[in-house]
């Protein structure tokens, strides 16, 4: 592999990495922001609706106070009413017939007084006789009166329960007797109280909530993890029962006080505490189920975002990796060549004459290879003038060496003597002539 593809592949890499790094981290952290963001929405809500529960229940059970301390000023009117009327001679059955007129004219729905045994004989309802008993067993709503008729209590406020002589839900106020010992009572079909709490009370605030389809499902449980209300948008696939895992995080709830929320799928559950008025302990819990999609969405497209920005940082990076490569490896590229070509002693002067221009490091570098590169031919030249001229020396001085060794052989001066010999023969023999 040559240098520039290793430099090549060594950037993108690096490029590659940095950017799936940085796309992770980008990622987990918008993930993180939304789920944390849509945590603390869920989490407000929670604790809005756990307030506006204690609020609901507060109301209707001040409502129901004042309404009680009302009763007990409409008992004691009643009672001096009938003192007068009794000390005025007025007999029960003309009584009788203003209590009737009175609960058909008002919200008043029934009026019962006593003699001093307890006996209702002035009522507006002439065809139930009744009589008060101290038993609670045989009256368990109506026996708290009886403490009116001893003395023992001058007012009494029950709340709203089941009478014993029918099914329905009453609400009794009485006081005692202004002119004998006796019980002054005053009712109230408490369906009106049933009423208000569908008005202004939990369940309705739940469905209000649920209706309008930004939360999946709203449940209220007690400190039992006992469901008191509990209302979904209709078609969702939610369990009406709590799951053990809910069961666990709603006791560390309402254990510790404060809300927790996890991811359960493609929805977000947030539990926040019902606190007592004053705030020193935990009476409920609400449980609010919001829908994940959308979040979950915004993390895919900001995902698809990434991933997009992404390839066209690789794209960008690897053209720019190539070129800057091309840039870096180009010049290292000639000088190579040129230690090859000085290797094989084709090296020209002007071979780097481009990336000498450089005024980087590898300019600096491409200056100094030529000067060296120069130095060496040079060197070379004269080493090679130097070589041919001890050439031309050794040759010479091997032919007189040949020469010597020729002459200095026995039949060399064999034939050198009869040579001379020959040429004096040959002198005389001219010289006779």
């Amino acid at each position: 592999m040559t240098f520039r593809a290793r430099t090549v592949l060594m950037v993108t890499a690096l490029l590659v990495g940095a950017v799936l790094a940085s796309t992770a981290v980008l990622t987990w952290t918008s993930r993180e922001a939304l789920l944390t963001e849509a945590e603390i929405q869920g989490g407000l809500l929670a604790r809005l609706l756990a307030l506006s529960a204690r609020f609901a229940d507060e109301v209707t059970s001040e409502v129901e106070g004042a309404i009680g301390q009302q009763m007990i000023v409409e008992a004691t009117i009643a009672a001096h009413l009938v003192a007068l009327a009794e000390a005025a001679g007025v007999p029960p059955q003309r009584i009788n017939a203003h209590l009737r007129d009175i609960a058909r004219d008002t919200v008043l729905s029934e009026l019962w007084i006593t003699d001093e045994k307890g006996h209702a004989y002035l009522r507006n309802q002439p065809d139930v006789d009744f009589t008060f008993s101290p038993d609670p067993k045989k009256q368990p709503q109506a026996h708290i009166f009886w403490a009116l008729l001893t003395g023992q209590r001058r007012a009494v406020v029950e709340e709203a329960r089941q009478r014993e002589v029918d099914t329905q839900i009453f609400k009794y106020a009485g006081v005692a007797g202004v002119d004998k010992p006796r019980i002054v009572q005053v009712g109230y079909n408490a369906q009106f109280l049933e009423h208000l709490r569908d008005k202004i009370g939990l369940h309705r605030l739940v469905e209000d909530l649920v209706a309008g389809r930004n939360v999946i499902a709203m449940r209220v449980v007690d400190r039992t993890i006992v469901t008191l209300v509990y209302s979904a948008v209709p078609g969702q696939p939610m369990a009406p029962e709590l799951s053990e895992d809910d069961k666990v995080q709603l006791r560390g709830v309402i254990s510790d006080g404060q809300t927790r929320s996890y991811l359960d799928g493609a929805v977000l559950k947030i539990m926040a505490p019902i606190t007592s008025e004053r705030g020193d302990r935990t009476i409920a819990a609400t449980v609010v189920h919001l829908p994940a999609e959308r979040f979950l969405e915004a993390i895919r497209r900001n995902l698809r975002l990434s991933a997009l920005v992404a390839a066209g940082v690789l794209a960008v990076g690897l053209v720019a990796s190539v070129i800057m490569a091309r840039r870096v490896t180009g010049p290292v590229g000639s000088l190579t060549d040129a230690a090859t070509a000085l290797e094989n002693h084709t090296f020209e002067p002007g071979a780097l004459s481009e990336v000498m221009q450089r005024t980087d490091e590898l300019g600096h570098l491409a200056r100094v290879f030529n000067r060296m590169a120069l130095e060496v031919y040079a060197r070379e030249q004269r080493l090679r003038q130097e070589v041919q001229q001890l050439r031309i020396e050794i040759d010479e001085a091997k032919k007189v060496r040949q020469v010597a060794e020729i002459t200095e052989t026995d039949y060399f001066q064999d034939l050198r003597q009869r040579a001379q010999g020959l040429r004096a023969r040959f002198e005389g023999s001219s010289g006779t002539t």
